[in-house]
């Protein structure tokens, strides 16, 4: 049986939004196994590579990163970081706050809760909501590792 990593180091870099003029972000982020969170620690120098540990997330195609995140993942994104700021599961240091997505209820239909987000949404933002859909998409991934070790920790013969 493996042991779990007490986390990961993410790096997110993002740029495109914000409007003509706007500088990409790059924001640090730790995401804790223990206790299941994911907290926004700091905005850093913009990176186009992450650091030596850290995973990276980025809607830019640059040449190394684990997640690129797209337009049409922005939806998921959402709904991610309402789920997760309602869990209180994604944490924005002091530094880092104003960097809140503003997203405004947009009515409910039969798919459920609709947003909207700011029309002069920045890039700093956009980041948060890269690593909510980030966090979720490791969930999923981190589920299935479990269940390997359960499935293996079922077939492990025992000799006496």
């Amino acid at each position: 049986m493996s042991e779990a990593p007490a986390g990961m180091k993410i790096m997110v870099s993002i740029g495109g939004y914000g409007g003509a003029g706007a500088e990409p972000i790059t924001l640090m982020a730790f995401k804790s196994n223990a206790l299941g969170t994911m907290t926004v620690l700091d905005k850093i120098t913009y990176r186009e590579v992450a650091d030596e540990g850290f995973a990276f997330v980025t809607n830019l195609r640059l040449k190394n990163y684990d997640c690129l995140f797209k337009e049409e993942h922005l939806a998921a994104a959402i709904t991610a970081y309402k789920e997760a700021e309602g869990m209180a599961t994604i944490l924005l240091a002091d530094d880092v706050a104003r960097y809140r997505p503003r997203i405004e209820t947009d009515g409910v239909d039969t798919q459920g809760q609709k947003y909207r987000l700011a029309g002069d949404i920045g890039n700093a933002e956009v980041a948060v909501l890269a690593l909510a859909h980030f966090m979720s998409r490791q969930r999923g991934i981190e589920s299935l590792g479990r269940m390997s070790d359960d499935i293996a920790r079922l077939y492990q013969i025992t000799s006496i």
